[in-house]
């Protein structure tokens, strides 16, 4: 039997359609979020009064000629509010299952440090990342490096206060002034933060050195373990440990950290 398969998996099933579908949830929440967000994106509120008056109008034949710009932003923006909350809602049905799957696993997650919380690890893996991503080598890492696992966890965060703050704006009536306004603070702060980060993200997925782990999201989630054991050592040492195996010597890092 060969005790050293040919790929290991990075990615579940689950997880590979739960980021992918997440895709789509932000497509609709970026370009309903922007114009609820700033008028600097009114044109695409006024984009959406189209349907509405095409729909509702009295005229339909006239489109959305009809309406003043006023009317047109008022119109379209109701229509962006209104499918914003519809893609909430399936996003919180759809997120609720996988979460309760990944905290039945939170022990095996791979975004925890590998060897401490302490300063003096986060800075070796800053390190890491400029040898990563400036000088192109490698350095000894588990399954995702320093930077991908602020990057899960600041998409926790924002993500968990994204929802909350969201659910205090559906129900505005229900809550006082106060909480109306932070809530409202804190929801545009994080659509903010996860635009940016997504940004990043999607630029750092397309470098030469992370395409594999990118077809492994988008295709079966398998990584080559000859990839894994010269770019992810320690989890690929902590792989083969847990099954007995004994590893075979990974490939030396061009850079020591």
């Amino acid at each position: 039997m060969n005790e050293h398969p040919e790929t290991i998996v990075a990615f579940t099933q689950l997880q590979r359609s739960y980021h992918n579908h997440v895709l789509h949830y932000m497509i609709f929440f970026i370009i309903t979020g922007l114009p609820l967000l700033s008028t600097s994106f009114s044109f695409i509120g006024s984009f959406f009064a189209i349907p509405y008056d095409f729909l509702g109008g009295a005229y339909p034949v006239l489109s959305a000629s009809g309406l003043t710009d006023n009317e047109r932003l008022s119109a379209g923006l109701q229509v962006a509010r209104v499918i914003h909350r519809i893609t909430a809602l399936l996003f919180v049905v759809h997120t609720i299952p996988f979460v309760v799957v990944q905290l039945i696993h939170v022990r095996s997650w791979a975004i925890w440090p590998e060897d401490s919380w302490g300063p003096a690890a986060l800075f070796r893996g800053i390190k890491g990342l400029w040898v990563n991503y400036v000088c192109f080598g490698h350095v000894r890492i588990g399954k995702f490096n320093v930077g991908q696992k602020l990057f899960a966890w600041t998409m926790i965060l924002a993500v968990t206060a994204i929802t909350l703050s969201g659910f205090v704006l559906m129900f505005r009536d229900q809550f006082s002034e106060g909480v109306q306004e932070f809530s409202r603070f804190v929801h545009a702060a994080s659509f903010v933060t996860i635009g940016v980060f997504l940004i990043v993200h999607l630029y750092l997925a397309l470098l030469p050195m992370n395409r594999p782990s990118l077809y492994a999201m988008f295709r079966d989630g398998g990584l080559p373990t000859d990839y894994v054991r010269s770019h992810h050592a320690l989890w690929y040492e902590n792989l083969t440990r847990k099954k007995g195996i004994d590893p075979k010597p990974a490939e030396k890092a061009e850079h020591s950290v």
